[in-house]
Order: C-alpha cells, then sequence, then structure tokens
C-alpha cells in the first residue's frame, strides 16, 4: 500500500454545488409531471427536457457518495491500512447516516396512508413491501418503494459492503489502473446481463456510476492536474446535466450506457476545476448540500400536499409553496433526525477507538487508569463536521 497524502482543504465547494444541484435536478424532474397530473397547463418543451433529468441527478449523487465516502474511510484509517474495527465505525456511520430519516419517512408514508408518487398511480403498499423498504431492500425483493426517493437508497446501502475492498484497491501502487479494469468490467458485464434479462440491470446498472466516484478518488491522491478556473465548473455541470436531458428528449426511459457516460465524464470534472471562490454562491449551495437528504426524501410528499391537498392552480404560487415547505421539512428533519443520530454514531465510534488505545498503550502513556473521553461533536474539526453532518 501507498503512503496516500492526506487532504486537510475542507469544506469543497464544488462538491457542494454538484450536490446542490443533484438534489435541485430531482426536485424538478418530479414537479412538473405532478403539475401536469394534476391538470395545470406546462409546455411540451418543459417536460421533454425534465424527463429524465432526476436520473442525472441520482448519478451525481452516486459518484458523489462514493468519492466522499472514499476520503471518509481515508479519515477514519489516519492514512494507515484499513483495520476491522475502521470498517466497523464506518459501517455504524453509515447506518445512523442513512437509516433514521428514511425509517422516519416511511412511517410517514403508512401512518398518513401517503402515495408512493404524485405524478401517476400508485398501488398502496403491502406489509411485504413496507419491511423491505424499512430494510432497504426492495430492489433486490419487492422492487416497488413505499416512497419514490426510496427507490435509489438500496443501491447505496448496498454498495457501502464492498467500499472498505474498494478503498484498498484504490490506495494501492495500481489502483488507478485496477480500478480502471473493474469499471471496464462492470460496463461490459452490465451489457452481457442486459441481453439476458431484457435489459432489467438493476445492480448492475449503478455500479459503474459508483466506481466512477471510486476511481476519481484514486486519481485525486495520485495526479495534480492543472486547475481550470473555478467558473468552467459552472459551465461544466451545466454541459454535463443539459447533454443529458438532451440525450433523453423524448425518450421513454434512461439510458444507462448514458448513464455510465455522464458518471465518467462528471468524475474526470472533479479533477480539473478549481474550488469555486465566489462566497455568495459557495454559501448558498453549501447551505442546500446541508439540508439535501431531507430535500430528496420529503418533497415527494410537500408534492402532495401542495397539489393534491390543498390543490394549487398557480403555477408560481404552488412554487414557491412547494419551495419553501419543502426546505422547512428539511431543516427540520435535519435538526430532529439527521444531526443526533450522526452525533450519535460520532460519540460512538469515538468512544470504541478511545477505549481501543487504553487497551493497547497504557504503558506508552503512562497513564492506564484514565481513558480518553469521546470526542463530542463541537470539537471536531470544522472538516470533520462538514464531512459528518452536511455531506452524504
Amino acid at each position: 500500500m501507498i503512503a496516500m497524502k492526506q487532504d486537510a482543504r475542507g469544506p469543497e465547494a464544488n462538491l457542494d454545488l454538484l450536490r446542490s444541484l443533484a438534489v435541485l435536478a430531482v426536485m424538478v424532474d418530479h414537479l412538473v409531471p405532478t403539475w401536469r397530473y394534476c391538470g395545470l397547463r406546462v409546455p411540451d418543451w418543459l417536460q421533454l427536457l425534465t424527463a429524465h433529468i432526476g436520473q442525472a441527478g441520482v448519478i451525481a449523487f452516486f459518484v458523489h457518495t462514493s468519492l466522499v465516502l472514499m476520503e471518509s474511510l481515508q479519515r477514519l484509517s489516519g492514512g494507515e491500512p484499513l483495520r476491522r474495527g475502521t470498517v466497523l465505525r464506518f459501517y455504524l456511520r453509515r447506518f445512523l447516516r442513512i437509516y433514521p430519516l428514511a425509517l422516519v419517512c416511511i412511517t410517514l408514508v403508512v401512518v398518513l396512508d401517503l402515495p408512493a408518487v404524485t405524478w401517476r398511480e400508485a398501488l398502496p403498499p403491502t406489509p411485504q413491501v413496507v419491511l423491505a423498504n424499512q430494510w432497504l431492500v426492495q430492489n433486490l425483493v419487492t422492487g416497488r418503494s413505499v416512497l419514490g426517493p426510496l427507490w435509489s437508497l438500496p443501491y447505496e446501502v448496498q454498495m457501502y459492503v464492498v467500499l472498505p475492498a474498494l478503498y484498498l484497491l484504490a490506495t494501492t501502487a495500481r489502483g488507478p489502473r485496477w480500478l480502471s479494469v473493474l469499471l471496464g468490467s462492470a460496463v461490459l458485464g452490465a451489457l452481457v446481463l442486459g441481453e439476458f434479462t431484457g435489459g432489467r440491470l438493476n445492480m448492475a446498472a449503478y455500479l459503474p456510476c459508483f466506481l466512477c466516484g471510486v476511481l476519481c478518488f484514486a486519481l485525486r491522491q495520485r495526479v495534480r492536474l492543472p486547475q481550470w478556473p473555478s467558473g468552467g465548473w459552472i459551465a461544466a455541470l451545466a454541459g454535463l446535466f443539459g447533454g443529458y436531458a438532451w440525450l433523453h428528449w423524448g425518450a421513454g426511459k434512461p439510458s444507462a450506457v448514458a448513464g455510465w457516460c455522464f458518471a465518467l465524464l462528471l468524475s474526470l470534472a472533479i479533477l480539473v476545476f478549481a474550488d469555486s471562490r465566489r462566497p455568495r454562491l459557495n454559501r448558498s449551495t453549501q447551505w442546500i448540500a446541508r439540508y439535501s437528504y431531507g430535500l430528496y426524501l420529503l418533497h415527494v410528499p410537500v408534492l402532495w400536499l401542495v397539489f393534491h391537498r390543498w390543490r394549487l392552480q398557480s403555477l408560481p404560487m404552488s412554487l414557491l409553496v412547494y419551495l419553501g415547505l419543502s426546505t422547512a421539512a428539511a431543516v427540520i428533519a435535519f435538526h430532529l433526525v439527521e444531526a443526533p443520530m450522526v452525533a450519535l454514531g460520532q460519540r460512538l465510534t469515538q468512544r470504541t477507538r478511545a477505549s481501543a488505545a487504553a487497551a493497547s498503550e497504557p504503558s506508552a502513556r503512562g497513564e492506564s487508569g484514565k481513558r480518553e473521553m469521546p470526542l463530542g461533536l463541537a470539537a471536531m474539526e470544522p472538516a470533520e463536521v462538514w464531512q459528518m453532518l452536511h455531506r452524504h
């Protein structure tokens, strides 16, 4: 294993912009068909343009997630080889980051009898469907989500299982080369599988997207490419998302190949642009990124409230109410559920690390009876706070 340089740059504005754009793309993707389904007049070109833009947002989430979780593993391991305890700490933190808010949303949907989506008819969930959603394995069991945006979470959770192994591969001397081979093999395997399943790829459709993020991490540690002006990052994102929308103009379903190309180009673009130094833009995107998980999960119940329950018929007014209520719900969810659970995971894993250190090095400290106290959220470094609380 080679020595990897530690990234102490803290919050990265370009990744915040990417995450913000991704969640907004998903929200627009679901808003436009809801408008039409509820009888509001929406231009045909807008529906065609945004029909699959949410899929680009989810793919961007997958690239972003695998990249920042590689960096999280790097910080947890301190640049040393991964140990079993480090991997367990990583899994515990991810469990407490993903499952609590997902379970709250599932409970909300079941108790209030909310529809899974607001832009077409949906069957009521069965107990089996609810149970599969609670464990986030619905892609393997029922194929149905009780809430539309939940469909992507099983892929993330299942990818967590192999991320430590991919981290070990990424940190080897030939990590980028082996990851490139693995990425090519995943694409080829998905294409072959599609021939036998009629295009039903399940995890195979998204594995290349996650691998693009891991490859980006491996290259980021080794290659310092010329940093193009940060304004180009905005243009690159506009071009990538716009190009994805154009390729799917009038398409019945998203193209897996187009998604893989989008993920690869996105991961390469991350490497070549300097971080944004626009304070107002950075503060805005940092704020959106902080609450993006709640926005992603809760915007569909808000759509139901605004368009099915209240039946707002004004496009401008409904848009303002939709954005305002979605934001309020995400902020409340963050402070009541997300932040406390992440802080709990931080305390539990810090306690585990402190206990291990106390057991293994008592004589070196000369304080065999004294244990390191768990590190509270307020005592964490700013970069760690951002990584743990504000990024999915």
